[in-house]
């Protein structure tokens, strides 16, 4: 990287993108009813447990993401809860109403920024180097 702030970019990606999981995956835990709900309409084989594996893993490796810890391997979860979400939610939606589309960019955006997280490392102010 080149650049005197140049390793402040990944920071921001990570503290930004941890942020959005860890309230993601807290507003899931207040609504476990809803996400199991959403998970069975989706035809999702046992609900309950996809749900609460999603919003573990949002909390947890979005907690890693946020503090910079062991990167190299926390984001690539939550590039694979992400991808679901894409195709299983905002795709569909988005293949019935046009303004759909940002929310697919928006889960493309978040797919590219934990990848790019996950190979260049956390940046400053971080748990790891790694």
């Amino acid at each position: 990287m080149n650049g005197k702030y140049s390793e402040y970019s990944p920071t921001l990606l990570r503290l930004t993108i941890g942020g959005m999981f860890i309230f993601t995956g807290i507003s899931k835990l207040l609504n476990t009813d809803g996400i199991i709900g959403m998970l069975g309409s989706l035809g999702f084989p046992g609900p309950a447990f996809w749900a609460w594996l999603l919003l573990i893993s949002e909390i947890v490796f979005g907690l890693s993401v946020l503090t910079g810890w062991k990167v190299k391997y926390t984001a690539w979860p939550l590039v694979i809860v992400l991808a679901v979400a894409a195709l299983m939610v905002a795709l569909p939606g988005a293949l019935k109403n046009p303004a759909g589309w940002v929310n697919v960019f928006f889960h493309l955006i978040g797919i590219a920024a934990l990848i790019g997280i996950a190979l260049t490392g956390p940046g400053k102010i971080a748990v790891s180097a790694e």
